[in-house]
């Protein structure tokens, strides 16, 4: 019976041994791995249709991004005005991508490899699958909403069920111990390469408000106060010229607007760094599995300095003659 408590650090233990090129012969039994693996809790199941309709949701709120940011700089006549461009990303990016977390949210799932059967458990159905009906695993492609796999079952039929788990690779190479060449064939598949370097390097492998909030409005201060500054001086003579010419309420508004206005311009100018970021990064687990440790690595010191260090640069550019 598997512990009943989840260990990020024995998962991530049983990955490192999967993808090990030296790993050596010895496979523990299915008893003694299923009597010494806890439970898995950051899983989510759903069902075939649902799972297409949260990566439909990520992939809009995820395209938007760019879109907008795109529209933001070749439309002039007229141009995307703040509230235009506060509706839009509401509409587009934060909608889409709160639906989708609504549907991640109802899968929340805890996965337990047992003696004989794989057991998935979420809010009012637990599955029990035989190690034996299983003929393949096959994982997803392109891995939205997030990585994971189907199930193939022996009859030939996919389960209408499919596994979303951040990085199915530590559940595979306890399965690859258990039902043998099923699991030990998808461990090798470029978009589990993928997962577990990401899983791996990433600073915040479970981003949570305060993270997004240190990282745009928090961060996003410094440029606005700069931008707000040269508009008072512009149009009402000095950094306080609002607050003496239409009272205080006015003055916190267009501040207000602007601070807002420039942490969605900052979310739309970090979706383009990460966007060639995951993409080359996905490429090259397909080209070079073996090295997406390090591109990963090299794909997150990337966007970091293109962010932190390029917004400085543009503000710069903005206000040279």
């Amino acid at each position: 019976m598997a512990e009943r408590w989840h260990s990020p650090r024995r998962w991530q233990q049983h990955a490192a041994h999967a993808l090990d090129p030296q790993r050596m012969a010895t496979i523990p039994t299915a008893t003694s791995t299923a009597a010494t693996t806890p439970a898995l809790r950051d899983a989510h199941l759903y069902s075939a249709a649902v799972r297409m309709i949260a990566a439909l949701l990520i992939s809009v709120s995820g395209a938007s991004l760019p879109a907008m940011l795109v529209l933001v700089v070749l439309a002039t006549d007229p141009p995307v005005t703040p509230p235009i461009l506060a509706r839009w990303f509401a509409l587009f990016a934060v909608l889409p991508y709160l639906a989708a977390r609504l549907l991640r949210r109802a899968a929340a799932a805890t996965v337990e490899p047992g003696p004989s059967a794989l057991a998935v458990t979420r809010r009012g159905l637990r599955l029990e699958i035989p190690y034996p009906s299983i003929e393949r695993i096959a994982p997803w492609a392109v891995p939205l909403p997030g990585p994971g796999f189907d199930l193939v079952m022996r009859s030939g039929r996919r389960l209408r069920w499919v596994l979303e788990i951040d990085d199915p690779t530590g559940l595979l190479a306890v399965l690859s111990d258990m039902d043998g060449m099923a699991a030990r064939a998808a461990l090798h598949h470029p978009t589990l390469a993928y997962a577990h370097a990401k899983r791996t390097v990433s600073t915040h492998p479970t981003w949570r408000w305060y993270h997004l909030a240190g990282k745009f409005p928090l961060f996003a201060l410094a440029p606005t106060a700069v931008l707000f500054n040269a508009h008072q001086h512009i149009a009402h003579g000095g950094l306080l010229g609002e607050y003496y010419q239409l009272g205080l309420a006015s003055y916190l508004t267009t501040f207000a607007i602007y601070w807002a206005t420039v942490s969605i311009y900052l979310v739309l100018y970090a979706s383009v760094w990460r966007g060639f970021g995951e993409a080359g990064a996905l490429l090259d687990a397909r080209i070079a599995p073996h090295r997406a440790v390090a591109v990963r690595r090299g794909v997150e010191r990337m966007c970091r300095i293109g962010y932190y260090a390029g917004v400085p640069v543009l503000l710069l550019l903005r206000f040279l003659p």
